[in-house]
């Protein structure tokens, strides 16, 4: 019998305010857990074990789907790096910090640190913030971004500065690769698949549905010390073709 697409959201409606609650209570316990190891023992790599190995695995298993991941045998991780990942969603954090095998600073819009739990755990666990409506503090905030670099953090962020709503990817900002070039370290793109289909920008159902993070080849930096500009384009473009290599290969969603 054939079910139209508001009787199938009907019935389907108490099994996702259920996951939704359950994703809630996860966070929340997850959140508080690794935000106390990070601060009260000051054991911030206890704080990275569990946001990564419990919260982000249980995370997927609780959503019925875990994220696929490709690319990582071109990675040195000996080396730092700075990473560059396209943004589909509000999934993409997790989908990144569960595939990459080290652990990750975001640089995260200042507004994001006044989130309950999310803040805590962003600042209990040293993520850096940027202030876009400030360039001269943004400016400060990427500065002080390089130097860890220097002492061996790898970062990550998304230039295009905010969720894509069209699904392809937004101009990007220039300040993640001018912070990779003033740290002398080189670029891993970093291509998100199907979040987007997951969890579309501007709404919080979640679907059940294949998620796959591309990491490509590291991108060097010294024949940019330059040219941001050229940097930029280079990255966007390996991010743009990874994403084109895996669409066509994941799976259908499931409702």
């Amino acid at each position: 019998m054939y079910l139209s697409t508001q009787m199938k959201n009907l019935i389907l409606f108490p099994f996702r305010l259920l996951r939704g609650i359950t994703l809630l209570f996860w966070l929340i316990l997850n959140g508080t857990l690794s935000s106390l190891l990070a601060v009260l023992f000051f054991w911030t790599d206890a704080g990275f074990w569990v946001v990564k190995n419990i919260y982000c695995r249980g995370f997927f298993i609780i959503m019925g789907s875990t994220p696929t991941y490709s690319g990582l045998e071109k990675i040195d991780f000996s080396k730092t790096y700075v990473l560059a990942a396209n943004h589909e969603s509000h999934l993409d954090v997790q989908a990144i910090f569960m595939s990459y095998p080290k652990y990750l600073r975001f640089i995260a819009k200042k507004e994001l640190k006044y989130i309950p739990v999310i803040g805590w755990v962003i600042m209990s666990l040293g993520m850096l913030f940027v202030d876009r409506k400030n360039s001269e503090a943004a400016k400060a905030s990427m500065k002080i971004a390089a130097q860890k670099v220097r002492y061996g953090i790898n970062i990550i962020s998304f230039p295009e500065g905010t969720r894509s709503k069209t699904g392809e990817l937004a101009p990007f900002k220039k300040g993640l690769f001018g912070l990779a070039i003033h740290a002398g370290v080189d670029v891993i793109p970093v291509a998100v698949i199907g979040a987007k289909e997951v969890m579309p920008v501007g709404s919080f159902k979640i679907r059940t549905g294949p998620i796959h993070v591309a990491f490509g080849k590291p991108i060097p930096t010294t024949p940019y010390t330059k040219n941001i500009e050229g940097l930029s384009k280079a990255v966007r473009e390996e991010i743009i073709a990874m994403r084109d290599e895996w669409r066509p290969r994941l799976p259908y969603l499931k409702s």
